[in-house]
């Protein structure tokens, strides 16, 4: 019977050990991988009026709300969460419920830009809330505004929801009056659909 030494024993452990464990990683892996690539294109795939008729149709009476959610990136779920959030800390900021809820901000510092632009620009009540859910800057946002004032009159109703946008005066225009002549039923959400970065529809 032929002698075999505990080193070559542990020799060949350690190689049966080292293969197992490459084969097993890479598998998990590759599944987590694809996991991870489906979910981050299913959350980027997000369709402005497929939210918009999700929530109008579990929520009814919020149709103030309907663009603002539509136009997120949060799951109805958590909308409803931060619109209450603001809801009982603000019962006298109702007008901006939904650009809170809508928007990436804390609660203090969505309060905080709140105040920011009530202070410095006081007859710009109506956009108050626009500027405080955007991530423009005040000086950037009043920039904005100016220009779309100048140069698009036929649109004084959505200044603040450009203002707030990332999109180009072109782009704003284009998807504004391109939802305008579809027959989607949203005419009180145009604006904000026109300055989200969700598609329209599928």
């Amino acid at each position: 019977m032929r002698t075999i030494s505990f080193l070559s024993i542990a020799f060949l452990l350690c190689g049966s050990v080292a293969t197992l464990q490459a084969q097993t990683a890479s598998i998990p892996k590759t599944e987590k991988t694809t996991a991870e690539s489906k979910q981050v294109k299913a959350v980027k795939e997000q369709y402005f009026m497929d939210k918009y008729y999700e929530i109008k149709e579990t929520y009814p009476s919020l149709n103030i709300c309907y663009g603002t959610y539509a136009a997120s990136s949060h799951t109805m779920k958590k909308y409803i969460e931060r619109y209450n959030e603001i809801k009982a800390a603000y019962p006298k900021l109702s007008e901006v419920y939904g650009n809170y809820a809508g928007s990436e901000y804390t609660l203090e510092k969505f309060a905080e830009r709140y105040y920011q632009i009530k202070d410095t620009y006081p007859t710009m009540a109506k956009h108050y809330g626009n500027y405080a859910g955007s991530k423009q800057t005040l000086e950037e946002f009043t920039k904005r505004f100016n220009q779309i004032k100048d140069s698009a009159p036929d649109l004084a109703e959505f200044y603040g929801q450009y203002a707030a946008s990332n999109v180009t005066l072109e782009e704003f225009s284009s998807r504004y009056y391109g939802v305008k002549a579809s027959n989607t039923g949203m005419k009180n959400c145009f604006g904000e659909y026109a300055g989200s970065d969700n598609k329209l529809a599928k």
